[in-house]
């Protein structure tokens, strides 16, 4: 009940910001709903967030050894109220960020604007191909390392225009089978710009930001197998965007050469570039981000979960890292739970795994590495110690990459996504069915 009434908020707070003027550029605009509430709102609303799910863990530990009777029934009535709470402050927070303007109608006369900009950071160990167009200014190769062995990564940002006129979940581009000969601001997602920065200026850009926004969040995206640049750009703002993310968004984009032929080549290319990935984080774990979640996707988990096993290793953590989310893995299940499973039982973190039987490109893998991969459920749901698993089998429709990206294709996923990184609910806190018998339970989505 909990988590459905989230998903109505979200779904509630896009749905009436289409009947409001959208501006075009990145600052997000306020449903007619937060004119009250942003006047009389508490500006400590993330304090009291982080002491109602203190409060909520409390409860669920002193309730999980009694059996039914008086003393469980009214811990059960004080957490329901805390988790009540809480989804009040959730509305409570969209209204009072510090980057959000309250915009409405001046007369019934004045046509909404139909677009937004989304500006997102990025690094990547690809090398420039000299050409100025944004979907075309990196290409498939790598960026060598110096002359002492030393990672070379370009940071920078990039800008997104994206239409209002959507559902969530969807990324509509310019079709020739429509005809559309050129992208419409109002219909299509556009890549409008790259701009390159030092790194020590995109650090001090990014920390100045983190620190002025009211939620000093950082989310992290690594993209997978058979993506470009510019598709990295275009998937970390939709994300971003559907989220209504409370803070800054940066991708790290491996030189993945972008084709269905080129997995092997991909595979290659993920290992290659772990040193620049750990050398990425250590940049970022210097931003000031008050919580930072890193969400992988595909392929790039083999990226994320080595690299992190390797910093435990060497006492290298991420300050503030709240959230591990590891969407549709690509990772041999038995090296997951043998080799990289162990290293990262050391990292204080939540974590979560997203996984589907619909998954056609998981499926392909497992036929060409002859092992089951951790984020595909065919042959039943695989759970790991420490992970929470979730079984978006249902709810994860095949309309791009076979399957592949439901993570941010579906809204249910997307949903899901928000009530964690949000409420920081857990799996039973968001009211998903559970699964299997102990120790191997997992989590549905419907």
């Amino acid at each position: 009940m909990a988590c459905s009434i989230v998903r109505m908020i979200v779904v509630y707070l896009f749905v009436s910001a289409s009947g409001f003027a959208f501006a075009q550029n990145t600052t997000p605009p306020a449903s007619e709903p937060c004119l009250a509430i942003k006047a009389s709102a508490d500006p400590n609303v993330d304090d009291r967030i982080e002491k109602l799910n203190a409060r909520a863990t409390e409860i669920k530990k002193l309730r999980s050894g009694l059996s039914d009777g008086p003393e469980k029934t009214a811990l059960d009535k004080d957490l329901r109220s805390v988790q009540e709470q809480l989804l009040d402050l959730v509305f409570e927070r969209e209204c009072v960020r510090s980057d959000l303007t309250i915009q409405v109608f001046r007369n019934a006369n004045d046509p909404p604007t139909k677009w937004v900009e989304v500006t997102t950071y990025f690094a990547t160990n690809r090398k420039a191909s000299g050409k100025s167009a944004p979907e075309d200014f990196f290409g498939p190769e790598r960026e060598p390392h110096d002359q002492v062995g030393n990672p070379r990564n370009q940071f920078g940002k990039t800008l997104v225009s994206i239409p209002t006129a959507r559902k969530l979940g969807e990324m509509p581009l310019p079709s020739l089978w429509k005809l559309e000969l050129s992208p419409n601001p109002s219909k299509h997602f556009i890549f409008k710009q790259v701009v390159p920065l030092d790194t020590a200026a995109a650090i001090a850009e990014m920390s100045k930001v983190i620190g002025q926004s009211s939620k000093k969040s950082l989310l992290v995206f690594v993209h997978g197998y058979n993506v470009s640049f510019a598709d990295a750009a275009l998937r970390t703002a939709q994300l971003a965007h559907d989220l209504s993310f409370p803070g800054t968004a940066v991708f790290y984009s491996w030189p993945s050469v972008a084709t269905t032929k080129g997995y092997w080549h991909d595979e290659e290319t993920v290992q290659l570039s772990e040193k620049a990935f750990d050398d990425f984080l250590d940049k970022i774990a210097g931003l000031g981000a008050s919580d930072v979640f890193l969400i992988a996707h595909s392929m790039g988990n083999r990226l994320v979960t080595t690299v992190l096993k390797d910093r435990a290793a060497n006492g290298k953590n991420i300050p503030n890292l709240k959230e591990l989310l590891l969407a549709a893995p690509d990772i041999n299940a038995e090296i997951f739970k043998d080799k990289i499973l162990p290293g990262l039982a050391a990292i204080d973190v939540h974590r979560t795994i997203y996984a589907s039987s619909s998954d056609v490109a998981l499926r392909a893998s497992k036929v060409v590495h002859d092992y089951r991969r951790v984020g595909e459920t065919t042959d039943g749901v695989l759970t790991f110690s420490g992970f929470e698993t979730i079984d978006a089998s249902a709810v994860a429709p095949i309309i791009r990459a076979f399957g592949h990206s439901y993570v941010v294709d579906s809204t249910k996923v997307l949903g899901d996504i928000a009530d964690t990184l949000n409420l920081r609910f857990n799996a039973d806190q968001r009211s998903l069915p559970k699964a299997g018998a102990p120790p191997s339970t997992w989590w549905v989505l419907k």
